[in-house]
């Protein structure tokens, strides 16, 4: 079995699967992670209407993104598109994978190769 990712081009080491290694962790930096996720999660609260109001369709926030690199599809489920091109995104399908539209074509756009025009994205619920 051969496994590839397709958000990274063919030239990229992640795209046949050669990630680098898990970094080590010291306790102290678990910690200073807690914290700041806390006062994150404070600044959330704060805005937790807004984000209500944006996400009245069922999670999924959409957007607009512009394409980063030329990106074309090595399948009928992705979306081809050019520098340069506006997309509009419907949510993150998957990690990695944003579910976009451009033209009426409908189809799996790699993240790392938009631009975000308009946030948050949130992952997509069913």
């Amino acid at each position: 079995i051969t496994v590839r990712d397709f958000a990274y081009p063919k030239t990229h080491p992640y795209h046949l699967g050669q990630y680098p290694p898990e970094p080590e962790y010291e306790d102290s930096d678990i910690e200073e992670d807690e914290e700041m996720e806390d006062e994150h999660d404070a600044a959330a609260e704060e805005d937790e209407g807004d984000e209500d109001q944006e996400n009245h369709n069922g999670g999924r926030t959409q957007g607009e993104a512009r394409g980063l690199y030329d990106f074309d599809a090595e399948n009928s489920s992705e979306l081809s598109f050019r520098e340069g091109q506006h997309l509009w995104i419907h949510c993150r399908q998957f990690p990695g994978w944003f579910l976009g539209e451009m033209n009426g074509k409908t189809g799996l756009v790699p993240e790392n190769y938009v631009q975000l025009l308009r946030w948050p994205i949130v992952a997509h619920t069913q």
